[in-house]
């Protein structure tokens, strides 16, 4: 074997083992910082636009922007029953490469989505982003958009919040100083919004034929 040929080298499987259970310890520290009660109120103005016909717009970078639309497609999809015509109007403004790169070229990255906010949004919208240090500038940047356009505006968080915390509506933040455990809490607070808000749709609906069917 050549001394430097890697395809020959066996990784130490101890190191393996050790290292997942590491992060999974990591991963339900960080979940156990989830603020259910700022959820819970953030969820209630997601219900709200669902009800008033506004729109949710959310968006964030990489791995964020991944959650973003893992939320977005949930909402549009699972949450509420395809036979029932009141959707939630929910966009998600990563979604478009073709959007992305020509405001990234034509103008700069911190507009992509400052530029979409100021097209797509209207005063009593909620939009929503999310990032791991709470300090993207192209984030920041929409969020203050937004807030000049008279949004109801929302951060997911981690590390200190950065300046979206402050920023901020609604801030989601978890206090944990590593970008995926982070992330991780990020995705378990999109779901847990999806379920809270699928019950909530479905709530409603009862409500609706139940006093359909007394008049």
């Amino acid at each position: 074997m050549e001394p430097n040929d890697i395809s020959k080298m066996e990784p130490d499987p101890r190191a393996i083992h050790q290292q997942l259970v590491r992060y999974l310890g990591e991963s339900q520290q960080a979940l156990q910082m989830i603020d259910v009660e700022a959820v819970e109120r953030f969820t209630a103005s997601v219900i709200r636009c669902w009800q008033q016909d506004r729109q949710l717009l959310l968006f964030g970078n990489g791995g964020s922007a991944a959650t973003a639309t893992h939320l977005a497609e949930d909402l549009a999809t699972y949450a509420i029953p395809f036979s029932e015509p009141k959707r939630l109007r929910v966009l998600c403004l990563n979604d478009s490469p073709s959007i992305l790169t020509a405001l990234g070229n034509d103008l700069d990255f911190d507009a992509i989505f400052l530029e979409q906010v100021q097209q797509w949004a209207r005063p009593g919208d909620l939009v929503l982003t999310m990032s791991g240090s709470g300090n993207s500038s192209n984030l920041i940047a929409a969020i203050q958009r937004a807030d000049q356009l008279g949004c109801e505006t929302a951060a997911m968080t981690g590390f200190d919040g950065g300046a979206l915390k402050g920023l901020v509506d609604h801030p989601l933040h978890v206090e944990v100083h590593q970008m995926q455990p982070a992330q991780d809490a990020h995705m378990v607070m999109a779901h847990m919004i999806i379920h809270a808000f699928r019950v909530a749709v479905r709530n409603v609906l009862a409500q609706r034929t139940t006093g359909s069917s007394g008049s």
